[in-house]
C-alpha cells in the first residue's frame, strides 16, 4: 500500500466524472501490449483529499472551481467550490471525501464517477490517493486503451478517462 500526492493541469473547463479505474490509471500503469494497452499497478484506490487552484483569465473575469462528490446509498451528494475574480487571488478549495461519500471508501475497477471535477484552464489539481497494490487478486486489473506504450515501461494517465486528457499529469511520464 502507499499513500501519494499526484499534481495535474487543467486543458479544459469541462465538467468531468472521475472514475475508480481513471484513478488507478493515474497512480501508475504498466505498458501490457504495445500501443494499446496499459495495466494499473494498484487494485484498489481511495480518495484522501483533492485540492483546486484556479486563476481567472484576466483581472475583472472571474474562474470558479469545484468538486462534487457522489453519495452512496443513503448519502447527499456533496459540491464544494470557489469563484475568484483576482488576479492575485487564485479561486481554491481543500475538500476531503465526506463520510459515506463513494470515494470515501476503497473502490476496485469501475466505471461509476466517484466524484465531478470543474478546474478551468490552468488550474493545478492535486489529488491524495491511497492505493494498495494489485496482487493478481480476485478484483481483477484496470486497463485503459492508449494510443502508445512500450511493453513494460511505467506510465501516470490523466486523472480523467484516458480518452479525454483533460486533467494531465505534471512531471510524470505519461501516454495518449
Amino acid at each position: 500500500m502507499f499513500n501519494h500526492t499526484y499534481r495535474f493541469t487543467s486543458t479544459s473547463g469541462t465538467a468531468t466524472g472521475i472514475t475508480a479505474t481513471s484513478l488507478l490509471c493515474a497512480a501508475g500503469s504498466i505498458g501490457t501490449v504495445t500501443n494499446t494497452t496499459v495495466s494499473a499497478i494498484g487494485a484498489t484506490v481511495k480518495v484522501n483529499r483533492v485540492s483546486i487552484w484556479t486563476p481567472p483569465a484576466s483581472q475583472g473575469s472571474f474562474a470558479t472551481c469545484s468538486v462534487e462528490w457522489f453519495g452512496g446509498a443513503n448519502t447527499n451528494n456533496k459540491e464544494v467550490s470557489d469563484t475568484s475574480n483576482s488576479v492575485a487571488t487564485p479561486a481554491s478549495i481543500h475538500s476531503r471525501p465526506p463520510a459515506k461519500s463513494l470515494a470515501s471508501f476503497w473502490n476496485a475497477i469501475g466505471t461509476n464517477a466517484l466524484f465531478v471535477l470543474t478546474a478551468p484552464v490552468g488550474s493545478i489539481i492535486d489529488v491524495n490517493l491511497s492505493v494498495i497494490f494489485n496482487d493478481d487478486d480476485s478484483l481483477g486489473t484496470a486497463m485503459t486503451t492508449v494510443a502508445t506504450a512500450v511493453v513494460g515501461t511505467i506510465y501516470y494517465l490523466s486523472l480523467d478517462p484516458n480518452a479525454t486528457h483533460r486533467y494531465v499529469p505534471v512531471s510524470l511520464t505519461t501516454t495518449t
